[in-house]
């Protein structure tokens, strides 16, 4: 990879031992897994696999595993497989979760990003489920699962947890009722993904005509992309303690290096956050410009959720924040990979002061 890829909360490389992993399903393993012949029991011997290898991963019964797309049809089974008549959010969540949740009620954070449970504990009574992200897309902000979990039991309300940001980063030991997560954020394929359901919970599937996932989500499923999610999450459950401390070294010292230029606001400075996850808005600079200037310079790095690209406006996770317009416009998202090295962030260290100086001119 020629460019200095810092980008990885969007997507990440392919890991070549899950490439390999998925070959013979793309190859050999082809048939229909709902056929009951050979071939098609075949085929299902490997999803039944990968169901088993995602559980022992995850700590969790295989009977609550749900194949998925991914992590957007994960949220969006979550949200709407309960038929909810009200939903609790908070005001950061992925598009995700926002764009399956109209009408919800959306718990406030603070300026550093820090979701207010005493409002959560308001909204809580007479909700049929309450959804918030593990860690934040944007800003690495971590959400205290644990106190909102109890807070949901205490009013008896079902809670969703979009961890797709943070598997791999943090240990996904806290409480949780339905819990999505996507393959390609783990060196993993795009397109696969999984929701795990508590047992007990009764979940309508949104997408129909079939009875696959045991009616949960139609259609033949994607047996590579399933084999490949297991052995992703399998790799990345089992670097994660090396992975968060490298990671973490690196990403502080991007940080160090950022708040060296006069003008630089680090969203959820002072808080828990994921190891890879830098947001920085710049004072005066137009985040993409600081991007597309990044680019020329052979580093790549996103203004924010890869969901909401192509948008102009500034990022509704900062103004939610309570960041300024302004400023909130000149944020840069920098994520680490584990391909990242010191020799890269130390490149990247000395291209960005000249970079938003250059920006703030033009």
């Amino acid at each position: 990879m020629s460019a200095i890829y810092l980008d990885a909360n969007a997507t990440t490389p392919l890991a070549p031992e899950v490439m390999a992993e998925m070959m013979p399903a793309l190859a050999d393993f082809f048939a229909n897994p709902s056929s009951v012949h050979k071939p098609g029991q075949d085929a299902r011997a490997l999803v039944d696999g990968a169901r088993e290898r995602c559980a022992r991963a995850l700590g969790c019964d295989a009977r609550e595993i749900v194949f998925t797309s991914g992590g957007t049809e994960s949220d969006a089974l979550a949200l709407r497989g309960l038929r909810p008549r009200k939903v609790v959010t908070s005001t950061v969540e992925h598009p995700a979760v926002m764009g399956a949740s109209e009408g919800a009620v959306r718990v406030p954070v603070s300026r550093s990003g820090e979701l207010d449970l005493e409002v959560l504990s308001r909204a809580l009574p007479g909700a049929s489920i309450c959804s918030v992200m593990a860690a934040n897309n944007e800003t690495g902000v971590i959400f205290p699962i644990r106190q909102v979990a109890a807070l949901c039991r205490e009013h008896g309300v079902p809670l969703h947890v979009d961890a797709v940001q943070a598997a791999g980063k943090i240990r996904l030991d806290f409480p949780w009722d339905l819990l999505s997560i996507s393959a390609h954020k783990l060196c993993g394929p795009k397109g696969a993904g999984l929701l795990l359901v508590r047992r007990g919970l009764e979940l309508e599937g949104v997408q129909v005509g079939g009875h696959q996932e045991k009616g949960r989500r139609a259609g033949t499923e994607n047996v590579a992309g399933i084999v490949g999610l297991a052995a992703a999450l399998e790799r990345a459950v089992a670097m994660q303690p090396t992975t968060e401390l490298r990671l973490r070294a690196l990403r502080d010292r991007l940080e160090a290096a950022a708040r060296e230029i006069p003008g630089a606001h680090v969203a959820g400075a002072g808080v828990s956050r994921v190891c890879n996850t830098l947001n920085v808005a710049f004072e005066r600079c137009e985040g993409e410009t600081l991007l597309v200037a990044l680019d020329v310079e052979g580093v790549a790095v996103s203004t924010g959720s890869a969901c909401s690209s192509g948008s102009l406006e500034p990022s509704p996770v900062l103004l939610a924040m309570g960041y300024p317009r302004d400023l909130a416009r000149g944020a840069v998202r920098f994520s680490l990979w584990n391909g990242n090295t010191a020799e890269e962030i130390d490149r990247v260290c000395q291209v960005l002061p000249r970079v938003v100086q250059r920006a703030r001119k033009s």
